[in-house]
């Protein structure tokens, strides 16, 4: 059936594309507006010829640096269709990098450490660390990348103590390089998300919301509510300012229960729904990642998976509340750790799934419901863990991270470029 459809959807595929190039003005008057793609970080593209063939892999080679062991789905994109990536570093004390690659030069820079940063900022407090970028790279409406670093040192979820050294909220610009220091909070910051002129941060313990307005640099902050070491590793976030953030507390009859509960730019609360597949699947909270994947549809849509695999989507409701509704699991065969997701066009997404110690390339189609399930070729890739993207290149290529065994007994961080071209 998916595969019935392909040629009805390029047409469709097409007047969406043409649609997404609207740009849309936030306020920035020295400055052309971003368009919609831009914002989110998103390329829209016409549908691949034949969406059923499984892509092509291939690893790129990551720029080393001490202690550095992971990608934890901290990627972007920039307005020039640079490819932004967040690595992270493993012991107290050390710090994770913020790398740019470049696709059409097939070139690695590395942009800078967050405690380098910290100490120019004259803010490095003692013995500080900051060892993850785990947030997405994102662009606001000032052309500014925005992401969060954050440590684990001393953090304990039992007793909701956030990490020694809290989280920062950074913006870099993509051409410059130049970083600058936005705020210091006293909880570790997990994941970013914004469109336009306001960006918001989530931290932990209690899932607590900031918001950034770009245009003032006013902050605003509010506790969504989170029990049992629950933190989900994303949220998301749409044109009109809304945010979308679980929250997980007792229901009427004393049992967790996840809501996602929607917010405006000023951070009040206008809609809260259930999320019937968030919780469960014989998952402690803690073990629980919440929301993984995310992505921008080109006519405004959101999609988004929670950790056991239910692909959920947003229809924004602008000024009134949005509707959000289950599609089923993305895995056609049922529950899959899904943290990747990839527009492909018109209403077919695609992303990497981990299913009974296998990784999997499934292309869904939001329209039907229906989805099939390809082969991913990891090249042999040992103890291999793959984490969560939406970034993809002028190409069309796609950008997973995570990390694989180093063979000696470590871990290192792993990009693997998919798809068309490579």
């Amino acid at each position: 059936m998916l595969v019935a459809a392909t040629a009805a959807l390029a047409a469709l595929g097409g007047a969406l594309f043409l649609a997404s190039g609207t740009r849309l003005d936030f306020g920035a008057p020295d400055a052309q507006p971003l368009s919609y793609a831009e914002l989110t970080g998103s390329v829209f593209l016409p549908l691949p010829k034949d969406p059923s063939r499984p892509p092509g892999v291939r690893e790129l080679a990551v720029p080393s640096f001490p202690d550095a062991t992971s990608v934890w789905g901290a990627t972007g994109r920039d307005p020039r269709g640079r490819i932004w990536v967040g690595v992270s570093a493993r012991s107290s004390g050390m710090s994770a990098h913020l790398l740019q690659y470049d696709p059409g030069a097939d070139a690695w820079h590395d942009r800078g450490a967050v405690v380098e940063q910290l100490k120019i900022a004259g803010l490095l407090r003692p013995g500080e660390g900051q060892v993850k970028i785990h947030s997405k790279i994102v662009t606001g409406a000032d052309g500014w990348l925005y992401f969060a670093s954050s440590d684990e040192d001393g953090e304990d979820p039992g007793a909701s103590r956030p990490p020694r050294w809290g989280g920062h909220l950074w913006r870099v610009h993509p051409d410059s390089h130049q970083w600058e220091h936005l705020l210091a909070v006293p909880e570790g910051l997990v994941a970013v998300s914004g469109v336009g002129r306001h960006v918001f941060a989530l931290g932990y313990w209690g899932h607590v919301l900031y918001r950034h307005d770009t245009q003032t640099g006013a902050s605003k902050r509010i506790v969504v509510g989170s029990t049992g070491g629950h933190v989900s590793r994303n949220f998301v976030a749409d044109a009109a300012g809304h945010a979308y953030v679980p929250r997980l507390a007792p229901g009427a009859d004393g049992t967790l229960a996840a809501t996602l509960v929607e917010y405006d730019s000023e951070l009040r609360e206008l809609a809260a729904t259930p999320l019937e597949f968030y919780l469960g699947g014989g998952l402690s909270p803690a073990d629980n990642h919440g929301i993984v994947g995310l992505a921008y549809l080109a006519d405004g849509r959101l999609l988004f998976t929670t950790h056991r695999g239910q692909l959920y989507l947003i229809e924004p409701g602008g000024a009134a509340p949005s509707r959000v509704r289950a599609l089923g699991w993305f895995h056609p065969g049922g529950e899959a750790y899904a943290p990747s997701l990839f527009a492909l066009g018109g209403p077919l997404v695609a992303g990497v799934t981990s299913r009974k110690g296998r990784y999997e390339w499934v292309v869904f189609e939001v329209r039907t419901t229906t989805g099939i399930a390809l082969p991913l070729e990891t090249g042999g890739l040992q103890r291999l863990l793959l984490y969560g993207s939406i970034s993809r290149d002028n190409a069309g290529r796609f950008y997973v991270g995570g990390w694989a065994s180093t063979g000696a007994g470590g871990q290192r961080p792993v990009v693997l470029q998919i798809g068309a071209g490579s």
